[in-house]
């Protein structure tokens, strides 16, 4: 069985209270191996796939776009997660998921959030002019 470290306590001892310290938003992605198409496959956000010959190549790729490489310890958390999560759909994965080497990360910026678009009522003419109204 695998215990998963999903969260640290923090322990005040004033009032004994337990409070969870949640890391921040990220993106993950991660390089596996053993596919027709190239012998690296990228997995990043949303849903881009990229394929390559050689691990460096693959490698360098992801980096350049911001990942990096995550400690041991959540690296292993990542691969035992997903390979759980894998076993779990009946009758086996619908495609060949390949041999998970890598799991990298970066933090979600303000950039990839997509931002609220304005629901505003649509900008009529003005009755006395031919001035938008805001």
């Amino acid at each position: 069985m695998a215990v998963f470290h999903i969260f640290t306590l923090l322990f005040d001892m004033s009032d004994e209270s337990i409070i969870p310290e949640r890391p921040g938003s990220m993106n993950i992605a991660t390089i596996s191996a053993g596919f027709e198409k190239g012998d690296f496959l990228v997995r990043e956000e949303q849903g881009n796939r990229v394929y390559f010959d050689f691990f460096e190549e693959a490698f360098n790729y992801i980096s350049n776009k911001g990942y990096a490489r995550m400690s041991r310890e959540d690296e292993k958390h990542w691969v035992d997660l997903m390979n759980v999560i894998h076993d779990s759909v009946k009758g086996g994965m619908k495609y060949n998921t390949g041999t998970l080497l890598m799991v990298l990360s970066r933090p979600v910026s303000s950039e990839s959030v997509p931002e609220k678009k304005d629901v505003t009522k649509a900008k009529t003419p003005s009755k006395d002019s031919k001035i938008m109204n805001p």
